[in-house]
């Protein structure tokens, strides 16, 4: 037989005693007055889950990397360990509805780590559905995975060399014995707890009398806020271990533990049968090192390679923006020296900061460029974060106000980033060039200040001339973003010349023959400084393309255009003037309307006097006429004919040359009739002058007897 015939009762005062000091002793009284232990916050001996005090902390804390895990349902469902399962035993069977009535029936059980000054703590916790005087529950840490034991058949646990088991024993009053046992693979079998082979559970150590550890069973009904339970008196069991100083964690050396379950045993001896269980749950309980490097990327993204050094595995990564890489209990950080080099940046990419942080005793950093040296001691934690800068390359687009104008019209340009950062800052310098290269005749429009992307409009810039204008805008760039410069033939802008129309009027629009007449013009709509020449003509029909007579060129000085030459009408008749605008540079040519002037020249009205003569003969003077000619009729009738009706006694006609007096030559017709006689005298006009007749009787003479 392998196993030992001494009962077990005889072996468990066979194993060394524990050596208490003084201060294990200190620690343990003061375990007892229900004091947190040195170094730690965490009320793990007042036998609920809230905080009682301010400042501590408690299950129901969140900083605590508390895990949770649930049993099944009680009854025939709940799984259990086999017949004459034992806590040395590696290899079980799971059933289902075989726990006793009179033995623990677990619900859940909690477990918490941290670091607290300078050690590190392990939080245990158990529940269980019925209230038995005695509790006796095992909580089992393993470094490997376990498994899944919330299904019935044979399992085989994975148990390592340094697996822990934390006995919570307690007789139904008074404070619970917590132990410690790690699981032994090598060595002799004296190392043995209770089995007389390996592996087994090694001699335990006895926490709470070494002032490792203190504990509690709730003595009143308490409320578990996290499962949302009441638990009455003896439902709820609590453990706070300090690890240091217990010899888990060694001093300079790195443990780590990534599973736990709950097992309760059916009495306080050890070999005594394992019955209920709470599945296994992934924990993290560690003082191994921790590295951490984390990405930021600034106006993109990209991935990052990295390389490293002291046999971090993996050893190389890759990392793009809100990644990271974190070595840490799963891959065993031990205590030793190690680099983390970012070694490739993508194109465009530069490391604008490397900024770290190093905690725990004895951890430390240099950085060096893109490299971390990193001195790691036991449960130390360095966290760098390296951040790679790319500039954003963002595209400027512009719009005119208007892409075509008359010469002295006024534009503006608008311009709009697309692809730069939100805030992006700098400037945009806005230009006016005259070639489609945008390199000569610039005109500055302006430079504005862009505030988070957003780019105001240009100055307004008057053209004066004509031509073909290029407008481009210049983006300065700025930390995220680079320059940027409009497409010169993007913002093409015609200055085309101004369309004036021309007025005239007239000196007088009707005259005589023989009058004078000038025009006056005057430009509407040309530029301030218009100049060229007006010509103004003078036609003889409405459509001004026959007779046409010059009447001068003249100069146009800013706009002014001076009157025309006077020009004498010799003839009768209508004349239609028109003033013709040569245009300039920057103003088109324009010619008034031609109807639009119509002069209207009009035949002379010549005055005639007459004087009788006894002897009848008549005079009559012509004046007032233009180079008349024609004929003046003299008629002479006797005094029967009194409105000068019907043949006349007497007539002649003389021949008109010019304005004078002209007389008739009677020398043999003698009146003789008594009575009065009347003249009436008839110019006949020619082509310049009306014909024009003196009244009947006007001129009369009175023949009389006696």
């Amino acid at each position: 037989m392998n196993k030992r015939s001494k009962p077990h009762a005889l072996r468990r005062f066979r194993r060394p005693l524990v050596i208490l000091t003084g201060t294990a002793l200190l620690l343990a009284i003061g375990a007892s007055a229900n004091a947190n232990l040195p170094g730690s916050t965490f009320e793990g001996n007042d036998g609920n889950l809230v905080v009682n005090t301010t400042g501590n902390k408690d299950w129901v804390s969140t900083s605590i990397n508390r895990v949770r895990g649930d049993d099944l349902a009680s009854g025939s469902g709940d799984n259990a360990f086999g017949q004459g399962s034992k806590e040395d035993d590696p290899n079980v069977s799971v059933v289902t509805g075989s726990i006793p009535p009179q033995k623990s029936d677990l619900t859940r059980f909690y477990v918490g780590n941290e670091g607290a000054g300078g050690s590190n703590f392990l939080y245990l916790a158990w529940e269980r559905s019925n209230v038995l005087g005695s509790a006796n529950m095992d909580f089992e840490i393993n470094k490997l995975a376990q498994p899944n034991l919330t299904t019935t058949g044979q399992k085989t646990l994975n148990r390592s060399s340094g697996d822990l088991l934390i006995t919570f024993d307690f007789g139904g009053s008074g404070n619970p014995v917590l132990g410690l046992l790690k699981w032994v693979t090598t060595g002799a079998t004296s190392q043995c707890f209770s089995a007389n082979s390996l592996p087994c559970w090694g001699n335990r150590v006895d926490l709470s009398a070494a002032g490792f550890a203190e504990g509690a069973v709730n003595s009143v009904t308490v409320a578990d806020p996290i499962a949302n339970v009441s638990l009455p008196a003896g439902e709820f069991g609590e453990a706070s271990i300090n690890m240091t100083a217990a010899g888990i964690f060694p001093a300079g050396q790195c443990t780590a533990f990534g599973s736990a379950f709950l097992k309760s045993r059916s009495s306080a001896s050890f070999p005594a049968e394992v019955k209920d269980f709470v599945a296994p749950q992934p924990v993290n309980i560690s003082n191994c090192g921790k590295i951490i490097i984390r990405k930021v990327t600034e106006n993109g993204d990209a991935s990052f390679g990295y390389t490293t050094t002291g046999g971090l595995t993996p050893s190389t990564f890759s990392l793009s923006n809100g990644q990271s890489r974190t070595y840490s209990d799963a891959t065993q950080v031990q205590p030793g020296n190690y680099s983390v080099t970012e070694s490739t940046l993508p194109d465009g990419w530069t490391l604008k900061s490397l900024a770290c942080t190093a905690t725990g005793s004895g951890t430390s950093y240099t950085t060096s460029s893109a490299t971390t040296n990193i001195v790691m001691a036991p449960d130390g934690v360095v966290d760098c974060t390296y951040t790679n800068h790319i500039n954003a390359h963002p595209s400027i687009a512009t719009t005119l106000s208007a892409e075509t104008i008359q010469v002295g019209g006024t534009v503006h340009d608008s311009a709009a980033l697309t692809g730069a950062t939100a805030n992006a800052g700098g400037t945009v310098t806005y230009t006016v060039y005259t070639d489609t290269a945008c390199s000569t005749g610039a005109q500055s429009a302006g430079t504005v200040t862009v505030t988070n992307g957003v780019v105001p409009d240009s100055n307004a810039i008057t053209f004066n001339q004509t031509g073909d204008f290029y407008w481009q805008a210049a983006y300065s760039g700025d930390a995220n973003n680079d320059a940027a410069t409009s497409v010169c033939t993007s913002e093409h802008l015609v200055v085309t010349k101004k369309s004036p129309s021309i007025a005239t009027t007239l000196s007088a629009e009707t005259v005589e023959v023989g009058g004078t007449v000038h025009d006056s013009a005057t430009l509407t709509g040309a530029t301030a400084n218009a100049g060229g020449t007006v010509t103004y003509t003078v036609y003889t029909d409405t459509a001004c393309s026959t007779g046409a007579q010059s009447a001068g060129t003249v100069t146009v000085t800013n706009g002014d255009v001076p009157d025309s030459n006077a020009i004498t009408f010799n003839a009768a008749g209508d004349f239609y003037w028109q003033a013709a605008y040569s245009g300039d540079a920057n103003n088109n040519a324009a010619t008034s309307v031609c109807t639009s002037e119509h002069l209207v020249v009009t035949k002379k009205q010549p005055a005639m006097t007459t004087a009788p003569n006894l002897i009848p003969n008549d005079d009559a003077t012509i004046s007032g006429a233009l180079n008349a000619t024609g004929t003046i009729t003299f008629n002479l009738y006797n005094p029967a004919a009194a409105t000068c009706a019907g043949a006349p006694a007497l007539t002649q006609t003389v021949t008109v040359s010019g304005n004078g007096t002209y007389s008739t030559t009677n020398t043999t017709f003698v009146a003789s009739t008594l009575g009065t006689w009347r003249w009436q005298v008839s110019y006949s006009g020619d082509a310049n002058n009306n014909p024009t007749s003196s009244a009947c009787g006007v001129e009369s003479f009175t023949l009389a007897n006696g």
